[in-house]
Order: C-alpha cells, then sequence, then structure tokens
C-alpha cells in the first residue's frame, strides 16, 4: 500500500513538474483558439467529438488542451516547422507536446512500479532511474521526429533530380511551370516530393502567389538543395529568363553535388575499414594461419 501511494504522489509530482515550466494562457490566446476551433461554424452547431475510452486515452484527451498555448512561442514555432518538415501535417503542436509530457510521466512512473515494487530495488536506484527515464521519455517523441525528417529528406533528395528532369520535358513541350508540376503530381509514383508539390498547387489554387507558394515549399522542407531549386524558379519567373533551362542547370548541379558527396563516402569508407581490419581480420588470419605451426610446435616438443 505504500509503495503504491509513493507511486502515485511520484507520478503526479512529475505531471506537476511538466506543467510548472510552462506558462499560462492569457485571455487573447484563449480567444484565438476558440476563433480558430469555430472555424466559421454556427454556435448551435458543434463538432461531434467520440468520447475517448480507456485510461491512456482519457489521460491524453486530457493533457493535450492544456499543452496549447502554454509554452514559448519560439519552442511552438520550432515544433510545428519539425512537424512540417517529417511530413506530419495532421498533428498539432499541443498534440505532439502532449505526446512528450505522457512519455516523462508514463516511463518514469513503469520504471517506478516495475523496480520499486516488482525487483524491489533500493529507493536511490529507483530514484535515479526514475529521473533517467523521465528525461527519456522527453527526448524520445524528438529523436523519433529527427528519424523522420532524415528519411523523408533523403527520399526527397533521392527523387528530386529526376523531377526536375520531368518538368523540363513538360515546361519545353509548352507547358506552364504550374501544369507542370501538375503533370508531375498526377502522373508521378507516391514519394514525398510529390506530396509536397501537390500541396504547393492547393496553396496556389487557394490564391497564394506563385513565389510564395515555392518558397514556402523550401522552406517546408528544410533542404538546402530544394530551397535553391525554388529561389532559382522564382529569380527565373521574375527576370523572364527560361525556367526549362533554369530547371536543367539545378538538376546537373544536384548531380554533381551527389557525385561529390559519393566520392566523399567513397574516400571515407577506407579510414572507416581500418579499425575492423587491424583489430578483428588480422588477427583472425594469424591466428589461422600461425595457429596450427604454434600447436605442432608446443606438441612436438
Amino acid at each position: 500500500m505504500q509503495i503504491l501511494l509513493i507511486f502515485l504522489l511520484v507520478s503526479a509530482a512529475a505531471g506537476l513538474g511538466v506543467l510548472a515550466f510552462v506558462k499560462p494562457k492569457s485571455r487573447k490566446q484563449v480567444e484565438q483558439r476558440l476563433r480558430r476551433s469555430r472555424g466559421g461554424r454556427p454556435a448551435s452547431a458543434p463538432a461531434a467529438v467520440p468520447p475517448a475510452r480507456g485510461f491512456l486515452p482519457r489521460l491524453f484527451a486530457w493533457l493535450e488542451p492544456h499543452m496549447e498555448g502554454r509554452f514559448a512561442e519560439e519552442l511552438e514555432v520550432r515544433v510545428q516547422q519539425r512537424l512540417l518538415m517529417a511530413g506530419d501535417h495532421g498533428t498539432a503542436v499541443s498534440t505532439f507536446l502532449a505526446q512528450k509530457a505522457l512519455a516523462a510521466i508514463g516511463i518514469p512512473a513503469g520504471w517506478l512500479l516495475g523496480g520499486g515494487w516488482i525487483l524491489e530495488l533500493t529507493w536511490p536506484v529507483v530514484g535515479g532511474g526514475a529521473v533517467a527515464a523521465a528525461w527519456l521519455g522527453w527526448i524520445l517523441p524528438d529523436e523519433r521526429l529527427k528519424v523522420l525528417i532524415q528519411r523523408r529528406q533523403a527520399a526527397i533528395v533521392r527523387v528530386l533530380p529526376t523531377t526536375l528532369d520531368l518538368l523540363t520535358t513538360c515546361v519545353e513541350a509548352g507547358l506552364s511551370l504550374q501544369a507542370a508540376m501538375a503533370k508531375v503530381v498526377e502522373l508521378g509514383k507516391p514519394n514525398p516530393l510529390r506530396e509536397e508539390l501537390e500541396r504547393t498547387l492547393r496553396e496556389i489554387q487557394l490564391g497564394r502567389s506563385r513565389a510564395e507558394a515555392l518558397r514556402e515549399l523550401g522552406r517546408r522542407t528544410g533542404l538546402p538543395e530544394l530551397n535553391a531549386v525554388a529561389v532559382a524558379m522564382v529569380q527565373a519567373e521574375t527576370m523572364g529568363a527560361s525556367i526549362a533551362r533554369t530547371l536543367r542547370v539545378q538538376s546537373e548541379i544536384l548531380r554533381e553535388t551527389r557525385w561529390q558527396k559519393a566520392q566523399e563516402r567513397a574516400q571515407a569508407a577506407t579510414l572507416k575499414l581500418t579499425f575492423p581490419v587491424v583489430f578483428l581480420i588480422f588477427p583472425t588470419l594469424f591466428i589461422i594461419i600461425f595457429g596450427p605451426l604454434l600447436l605442432s610446435l608446443v606438441l612436438g616438443q
């Protein structure tokens, strides 16, 4: 009973500790959130939200509204940018921060339950492990998001030269840049770059200027290569230069950059192979070659 009471107190303290580092909502932020939640719907017809079932979904549903607007604006902007870079356009900042807070509470709670009650470890070990588990739970969503960003950026870089070639072919055939992007989206295989181009086309159709939409395409992905391509396309369109020639030059630059990176990796592979060759392969070869000779000398004596 005492262990259960200590577990509940530590969990509550961890939750209060997370909320202690956030700032309270202001009246202006609450009004903005209410306007966003209405979204132009009449007050008499609120959206129906299904009730959450289970302890964890209810805890998450209770925690998510408390995360919105409570952190610093710079942190929320940075988290939103990272979510866009990972291609996660449906997860709100408050949802992601609620996931971090829930992981920072749930993982140490599980450690306290398993280490203190089941394994019956000493309380210094349990307390230190709980602190480490809380820190691990807080950074795990960020690390997972980092991996998703790296995979998505690598996939975009891999298909970017081919996509530029397709855009060049469509533009040289007489299509405008927007029509060429629509054709690539229509006929291209599913990939992250195709999704970003489709999102850019939707922004243009909703009234955003083509230059702003292209610049946002470069910023949203966080890739210097794609950002350079978007800036070059905007400059070519603004100055009246040939868009097809600009796209072809950018495609050649990307392929040359990829070749240079491949050469750098090939040269670095020799240095990376030094340790396994010297400390793993050579000793094994020496044992295989000189082992029987040493055995014969020892047994012969």
